[in-house]
């Protein structure tokens, strides 16, 4: 009976260690707006119509404050204490008005998970 207690008392403290681990390295919205800047840098940049591809990471370092403002607006957050839910609708035409004109630019829907002060996208959608 001793090892029968002493087991659970030991997976008890496991799971608790484990509790706070993922509460104290669950990742802030201002981690996940500088990891989405930082994805649309490498990423979206290498994607980007009419020759735009190599002007797009300068764009993206200048203009940071703005596209982070972007990011917030378009992306619901749920905190769960241990690890949080993203879900961001972002367009082209939401970061840069000015290219509003150009025909068919599409909207990306993004699902991503914030633990252990890393974030993971799971879901990538164009729309």
């Amino acid at each position: 009976m001793k090892i029968v207690n002493l087991t659970a008392g030991i997976v008890g403290v496991l799971l608790l260690v484990g509790a706070v681990t993922l509460a104290i390295t669950n990742p802030k919205q201002e981690a996940f707006e500088n990891f989405a800047v930082q994805r649309i840098r490498e990423d979206a940049c290498k994607k980007a119509p009419l020759g735009l591809a190599s002007q797009c990471p300068k764009f993206v370092d200048d203009n940071q404050a703005e596209i982070k403002k972007v990011i917030t607006r378009n992306t619901d957050r749920q905190d769960f204490l241990l690890f949080s839910f993203y879900q961001t609708d972002l367009s082209v035409r939401a970061i840069v008005p000015d290219l509003a004109f150009l025909p068919g630019m599409p909207t990306y829907h993004f699902e991503t998970v914030g633990l252990f002060g890393k974030f993971y996208i799971y879901e990538a959608k164009k729309r």
